[in-house]
């Protein structure tokens, strides 16, 4: 039976950045979309049930925790993983409590990402750290 591909949506307003991860995931038998802002993450949900997503915490518009908030509330067992460069308490805590698997903190190690999929790849839940 042929592996099923992982799809990942990666929720990231710097173009360079998010085009680095795709390029990243894309080697990992992962199909992987790109959103530039939080309304477009949670447009991209609607249509299409994602494995995991990578969001940035500071997006134009809606900023990742609020677009977190609302796409937990059609799909609450959607997987993200958090991504920030900055450090925010406040707002780590509400991404936190708004259901966020992870945090990653940039600039982080490919691998660190690679871990989600590889245990979504083998039907393990990913690591919630906190």
């Amino acid at each position: 039976m042929a592996k099923e591909t992982t799809k990942v949506l990666i929720v990231e307003d710097d173009p360079d950045f998010a085009e680095s991860l795709m390029i990243a995931l894309s080697v990992r038998d992962c199909h992987v979309d790109i959103a530039r802002t939080g309304e477009e993450a949670i447009r991209k949900f609607r249509s299409l049930c994602y494995d995991i997503a990578f969001m940035d915490i500071k997006l134009p518009g809606k900023n990742g925790v609020e677009s977190l908030a609302e796409i937990r509330g059609f799909c609450p067992d959607a997987y993200v993983v958090m991504m920030t460069g900055f450090s925010e308490a406040t707002l780590l805590d509400k991404a936190r409590k708004a259901g966020a698997v992870d945090i990653l903190r940039k600039p982080f190690r490919l691998k660190e990402m690679f871990d989600y999929i590889e245990n979504l790849q083998n039907n393990c839940s990913p690591s919630v750290k906190h």
